[in-house]
């Protein structure tokens, strides 16, 4: 039996025992340590990828649970000794259960002492000497860098440390780095440091950073300093982690400063093993072939990190298909105050200060106050029977033309806080003058987790910059059939599914659209439809608003989407 085989059977019995230990643990302790193991299969690829030479210097910032380490054992053998591919790897692990285990079995097995030291890796530095119970030395440069990081969420980080750790990548980089990176933002830029020049990394990470505002510093560290072979997402579907409700993908990195070179963005439908996979990079027909995935070509130089980079993955991407919005509607902001809670009011706080109604308009102020597909006189009411803020307070006339109002005492009263040295108000002519608006009939969620909304506003209602407003053209929606209609595809799936592709997404799926961005968002083009559809899909939207407050609207949701798929 080889070495590597027998070093195996021993170290599955360390992964039971590992695995036991691990599910006495809550999911948030192994999240926060990131102990979750690498399959082997992609353990297995990312090691036939990078690894060229027998003498190949690797390096692994964290070895976790070893199954890399087996695996190039196992892809060396066949050239060298133990001994040899042992002296030629260093690994580095925070976790002292972890590195203490995998060295008992490799000096069980091999009777080595291998280069892994319990260490951090963000505060190491390469060939520095350091000085570790089990390590003397210096962490040389290697040629290859192996890595499934921790996937630590910010939230889970310690302040200090991770504002200590952000200045660290900082200071190395030149970028800012968001405090709302998660920690493998950090591990994968600073392995950087580590690399020699025409080295091969491969990391295995969450494909969260392809959309995120804090992927950017990181897709433009890539950029800047690697030439990127591939990026692989795996099926949405499959978990290859446990308990971790991610998306993963691999990123295929080689430190060369040309960067002309074309980018293999390839997104797998299955899970087809490390040699097909490696066959699929070398002849990308073959993943159409055997219906296992799809590969695009992008050059590297037309990558923008202030993108998202799943488009990338397919075969439309950057085209614009059908009427954009901006041909039929206007796209505002709603009204921005610079003071919200000192520009809205509630009845009691109305009836508090005196404000005189001349000075009020209504107003609906929170998204959340807004939870249907529309806004009613009615759900104003309500609003006002809880006493939410629900009154826009504003003037054009200036003081001296208030003396005898209770508006002039609240003004002063602004004033005394500094309301009106804020940025927004001190631009104003008159600091509490808020911009004219006229309400929008439809209103939009712009910030969303769940499903973004297009609101009829049938209370006819001024809305603060928590919302997006549409004004829709008057030759482009000629009616209030049309409306509606136009309302029932905003909110289908498909319009969902472009949103994504215009908007940007955030940590924890926050989907926030601009102004611009609704702009280029395809719509119907409702003079080219059919009177019969049109007149349908306004009928379904006014079920959608009736059923969607009983609790379901499910079924006329899916007969929206049939008909909009249909077409």
């Amino acid at each position: 039996m080889e070495k590597s085989r027998q070093f195996y059977i021993l170290y599955r019995h360390y992964l039971i025992l590992n695995m036991e230990i691990n599910n006495n643990e809550s999911i948030e302790e192994q999240r926060k340590l990131g102990k979750f193991t690498t399959p082997r299969d992609i353990a297995k690829f990312i090691t036939k990828w990078a690894i060229k030479d027998y003498n190949d210097i690797i390096f692994e910032p964290c070895i976790g649970s070893g199954n890399i380490l087996y695996q190039v054992i196992e892809e060396l053998e066949h050239y060298c000794s133990p001994t040899y591919i042992l002296n030629n790897f260093y690994g580095l692990d925070i976790d002292p259960f972890a590195v203490d285990n995998i060295m008992k079995q490799i000096e069980i097995q091999y009777n080595e002492k291998p280069n892994i030291i319990c260490a951090d890796f963000l505060k190491m530095t390469p060939n520095k000497n350091i000085n570790y119970p089990n390590y003397k030395g210096m962490l040389p440069l290697s040629t290859v860098i192996l890595c499934n990081p921790p996937y630590t969420r910010h939230q889970l980080l310690d302040r200090d440390y991770k504002e200590e750790i952000a200045k660290i990548i900082e200071k190395e980089s030149g970028l800012r780095i968001s405090r709302r990176s998660s920690l493998y933002v950090y591990f994968l830029i600073h392995s950087a440091q580590f690399i020699k020049e025409e080295g091969r990394m491969a990391f295995i990470i969450p494909s969260s950073f392809l959309d995120v505002d804090y992927g950017i510093s990181l897709k433009q560290f890539l950029i800047d300093n690697f030439r990127i072979d591939a990026i692989i997402l795996f099926p949405i579907k499959e978990l290859l982690f446990p308990k971790v409700l991610t998306t993963t993908c691999i990123v295929l990195l080689e430190k060369n400063k040309d960067k002309k070179n074309i980018v293999n963005f390839v997104k797998l439908n299955s899970l087809i093993g490390a040699k097909n996979l490696l066959r699929s990079l070398k002849d990308r027909e073959l993943l159409t072939k055997k219906a296992w995935g799809t590969v695009y070509e992008r050059q590297q130089i037309s990558l923008d990190s202030t993108k998202k980079w799943s488009q990338y993955f397919d075969s439309d991407y950057g085209e614009i298909k059908g009427v954009l919005l901006k041909e039929i509607a206007r796209v505002k902001r709603g009204i921005a105050t610079g003071a919200n809670d000192f520009f809205t009011l509630s009845d009691n706080e109305v009836q508090k200060y005196g404000i005189e109604d001349k000075f009020l308009k209504p107003v609906l102020k929170k998204a959340r106050d807004a939870s249907f597909f529309d806004f009613t006189k009615e759900d104003y009411q309500r609003l006002r029977d809880k006493n939410r803020k629900v009154w826009l307070v504003s003037s054009d006339l200036e003081k001296d033309k208030l003396h005898d109002t209770d508006l002039l005492k609240y003004i002063k009263q602004g004033e005394t806080q500094g309301l009106s040295l804020r940025y927004l108000t001190s631009s104003r002519r008159i600091w509490y003058s808020l911009e004219k608006r006229e309400p929008s009939p439809i209103i939009f969620t712009y910030m969303s987790r769940n499903k973004p909304r297009f609101i009829s506003n049938k209370a006819n209602i001024a809305v603060l910059n928590t919302f997006l407003t549409i004004y829709p053209k008057e030759l482009s929606v000629k009616n209030e059939v049309e409306l509606k209609a136009l309302l029932a595809y905003l909110n289908s799936d498909k319009s969902h599914t472009l949103l994504k592709k215009i908007g940007r997404m955030y940590g924890g799926g926050l989907l926030k659209v601009e102004p611009g961005d609704l702009e280029t968002l395809p719509v119907l083009n409702l003079q080219g439809l059919e009177n019969n559809v049109t007149k349908k899909l306004a009928s379904l939207f006014d079920e959608l608003c009736l059923q969607d407050r009983k609790g379901d609207g499910s079924k006329v949701y899916f007969e929206i989407n049939q008909i909009i798929d249909s077409l």
